[in-house]
């Protein structure tokens, strides 16, 4: 194998592994009221609903507790695999639907990355594809926006990495949704790793100011480590003669 193409094949699972990274790690208990929503609809058989609404609100459900709500790897596994599966079922039903196809991409790259799947040039293709279609049916849809900010930010430029345009995605989340953590934070490490501190500190303070002081009873962990990160910008500073 070429030099080249040996670069990129390490680089595909790295990069998958590094872009839903954050999206695996739960911070605290899902709220029990999302637990029982969801097993409503199971008992309700909503998975089989005509409705892509209904569905959309489940796959959402599913990514939710398999990103926070879960502790158990098999639960989280088969969470992530069900969300993707009713996400394309609501696509089957209504393929102009922009939450549905960020949806499928999302549980679909985070059950791959879970399991520990070698990500193929062709699921990175899959999931740029249907997150680029949900912009195109919503521009101003803050998650599809942060991931694909996050897939430019990671990918190799022969698998469609943009540094340049990997920074102006998070900007535009934020710009859609002011109180978007996870985006705002990612916005921020974006800033420090092109060296600029004073972004990123402005994005820092702007995360621990504005956004709600908790979640479901307990502090966020975008929170948590927005006020790390800046504390050790902090100390830096300090140190600096």
């Amino acid at each position: 194998m070429p030099r080249s193409r040996r670069t990129v094949a390490r680089t595909i699972p790295i990069a998958l592994s590094i872009l839903f990274a954050g999206a695996l790690q739960p911070a605290h208990a899902a709220p029990p009221s999302a637990i029982d929503e969801l097993d409503r609809l199971v008992k309700a058989r909503a998975q089989e609903s005509s409705d892509p609404g209904v569905l959309v609100n489940m796959s959402e459900l599913y990514l939710d507790l398999g990103q926070e709500g879960y502790t158990d790897a098999t639960q989280r596994r088969a969470a992530f695999d069900e969300g993707a599966r009713i996400a394309k079922r609501a696509l089957d039903l209504q393929e102009a639907n922009a939450d549905a196809h960020y949806l499928y991409a999302a549980n679909l790259g985070s059950a791959a990355q879970l399991k520990g799947r070698t990500a193929s040039a062709l699921i990175v293709r899959e999931l740029k594809m249907h997150v680029t279609r949900a912009l195109e049916l919503q521009k101003d849809h803050a998650p599809a926006l942060h991931m694909m900010g996050r897939m430019l930010d990671e990918l190799p430029w022969i698998l469609g990495g943009d540094a340049e345009a990997a920074l102006r995605y998070p900007k535009q989340a934020v710009q859609a949704d002011p109180r978007y953590e996870h985006a705002r934070l990612d916005l921020a490490k974006a800033y420090l790793k092109r060296h600029d501190v004073a972004a990123a500190r402005l994005e820092l303070h702007t995360l621990l100011e504005s956004a709600p002081a908790s979640h479901h009873g307990a502090v966020s962990r975008y929170q948590t480590e927005g006020r790390t990160l800046l504390g050790s910008l902090q100390k830096r500073e300090m140190r600096q003669p």
